[in-house]
């Protein structure tokens, strides 16, 4: 149960709930009321491809940013008692984590992250990640999305609404290199490969770009937007606090409008 406000006492009240400093200050008995507080189960939905072992536009680490993320939403699920659970994974194969509450429990999740995020991976499909949620998980669940800035194609959108039509959405997006502003940038679809340097001095080759990029984020924060989840893009570990809570005060908002 949580505090929720106070109101005056009326008899039958249980004495044990009368707030005595309000009551004190007010010069009349005030009773403390309470919310009851449901728990939730939160299914972590993380992108462990090879794309998250790039870096984002700030420079940043993006696995270091993910394992931020699912830390931050894990550490206040547990907080509040929910008990959290992941489904992560590549292109190939993913990988379900029960339900469990714990600070250990969610540091086993993290480092399964951590070790799972190699070059050696296979390439990055949420999709397939979501794809298995709808399958397999039939139970109501919060699912928290990671994944990096994805295209938001028909096989992303069919699977989002069959997964919306049974859970609620959350969506964090780790943001991709602006290879506009890097000296350098190592294409992790193909490794090894070099992006040339003559394309990123073409000025009307990087317009193009960043409309196209621009477009691409705008379509797909319209989409789920459109479904009433909330999303945040995240381009640092700094930036994860800040985020996250923007991110659950938005989903609280659609929720209620």
């Amino acid at each position: 149960m949580d505090f929720d406000d106070l109101r005056e006492y009326i008899p039958g009240d249980d004495i044990k709930d009368i707030d005595w400093k309000a009551t004190a200050r007010s010069g009349a008995t005030r009773i403390r009321r309470y919310i009851a507080v449901r728990k939730h189960n939160i299914m972590l939905v993380i992108d462990t491809g090879r794309n998250m072992t790039a870096v984002t536009d700030s420079g940043s680490s993006k696995k270091d940013t993910v394992i931020m993320l699912a830390g931050v939403i894990g550490t206040v699920a547990l907080k509040h008692g929910d008990l959290v659970g992941m489904v992560s994974g590549d292109k190939g194969h993913s990988r379900y984590h029960p339900l469990k509450t714990g600070m250990t429990h969610l540091e086993r999740l993290l480092q399964v992250i951590d070790t799972s995020v190699v070059d050696e991976s296979d390439e990055s499909n949420i999709a397939s990640q979501l794809e298995y949620v709808v399958r397999n998980v039939r139970r109501k669940m919060i699912v928290v999305v990671i994944s990096d800035e994805i295209e938001f194609d028909e096989s992303v959108r069919s699977v989002v609404k069959r997964l919306r039509a049974q859970h609620e959405i959350l969506w964090l997006r780790v943001s991709d290199a602006d290879l506009t502003m890097r000296s350098f940038i190592a294409d992790v679809e193909q490794i090894g490969h070099i992006l040339p340097a003559f394309i990123r001095r073409n000025k009307t080759v990087m317009a193009a770009f960043r409309r196209e990029e621009a477009e691409n984020r705008q379509k797909f924060e319209r989409e789920l937007n459109r479904m009433a989840i909330a999303t945040e893009t995240v381009s640092s570990e700094e930036e994860a606090v800040p985020k996250v809570f923007r991110l659950l005060e938005r989903h609280r908002s659609a929720r209620y409008t």
